[in-house]
């Protein structure tokens, strides 16, 4: 499939006149640019199988935690991270409210923060992000985050646009900002769109749920939002025998790491004996030093302080103070999965 670039987007609805329920209305009419990543199971945080209920309206039993705010703390710092971006690069950047859809590849939508206007008079594209400030590690030397990449990449696929740029805020100083720019490459581009277009196709539209492939914890963390909670009411089910194989082989890893995990305490134990008198001459210092010829080994030994209550001590809160402790507890689910295997009478 060789991509045809000559068109221009259509434009859908402009969003400063919808309501939020409205504008995610909008949304499940097509693959967005924050759904990509999570349609090509590259998202850290959602499964494809979550992105498809989405599509089709199905609600899961458990949204999590809410992240309302942190959504609208993002929304009301997109202008911050534009005006540093524009600051350090003397480009010039303005909004656009409307939503965009590619005119050959319909299920292609887009809503961009921000474009650009290039010194040669071309538009670019600007996607503002904010982060902690722990994942400057992930912009290093000039790296993006995968899933924000998918995300530009899919606005320039929809916009016909040939140069983005993505600028994220990692606290409230300018200076801890960064800022990368993203050429187009069609071959990717044209790959895809080849696979949004299956997502599309053979999934949101056939009504075929997408199979779980995405990491362990992803998976598992979606199944729960999916059922909800626990019901120790529910009747035993009857497994497929096919999964018998797979209690087998859970079984002979437990041992495995049981074993491993027994060598890991005598490693920890033995090490702790080593350093045991060094924290002895060390007293209530936090530094050391060690020379010895030509080597000179450095060491700390810093406390950690965290808030908290005992366990007893909540006991008390909720005897003495019911009120405020029901006020105040969080009550939240975990599971255990195990196995115990028996002979059949």
């Amino acid at each position: 499939m060789a991509l045809d670039l000559n068109y221009t987007p259509n434009r859908l609805v402009d969003i400063t006149t919808l309501t939020e329920d409205q504008w995610l209305s909008w949304r499940r009419k097509g693959i967005g640019g924050s759904d990509v990543a999570i349609a090509l199971n590259s998202s850290p945080y959602r499964t494809a199988r979550e992105l498809y209920f989405d599509k089709i309206g199905v609600a899961m039993a458990d949204d999590g935690p809410d992240k309302s705010i942190t959504f609208q703390i993002g929304h009301l710092l997109e202008d911050v991270v534009a005006q540093i971006f524009a600051k350090k690069t003397g480009l010039s950047v303005y909004e656009d409210h409307w939503m965009y859809q590619h005119p050959f590849f319909p299920f292609l939508i887009a809503d961009v923060d921000r474009f650009v206007t290039l010194p040669d008079g071309r538009k670019a594209i600007l996607e503002c992000k904010t982060a902690h400030y722990d994942m400057q590690c992930k912009w290093a030397n000039g790296a993006v985050p995968r899933h924000y990449e998918l995300q530009v990449r899919h606005y320039m696929s929809v916009m016909n646009i040939d140069v983005a740029f993505i600028a994220c805020l990692f606290s409230n100083n300018e200076n801890d900002s960064v800022w990368q720019k993203i050429e187009r490459d069609l071959d990717e581009e044209e790959n895809t769109i080849m696979e949004l277009a299956a997502f599309w196709n053979d999934h949101v539209m056939a009504r075929v749920e997408p199979p779980l492939v995405e990491k362990p914890d992803a998976v598992l963390e979606a199944l729960r939002r999916y059922f909800g909670p626990a019901d120790p009411s529910d009747p035993t089910v009857e497994l497929d025998r096919r999964f018998a194989a797979n209690l087998k082989e859970i079984l002979k890893l437990k041992d495995e790491k049981k074993a491993l995990d027994a060598q890991v305490r005598a490693l920890e134990a033995r090490i702790k004996s080593l350093y045991a008198p060094v924290v002895e001459q060390l007293g209530t210092a936090c530094w050391g030093t060690c020379e010895l010829g030509s080597e000179c080994f450095k060491v700390s030994y810093h406390p950690l302080y965290r808030e908290g209550i005992s366990k007893d001590r909540l006991s008390a809160l909720r005897a003495q103070y019911p009120d405020i402790y029901e006020e105040f507890a969080d009550r939240t689910e975990s599971r255990i999965f195990k196995v115990v295997k028996s002979a059949i009478a």
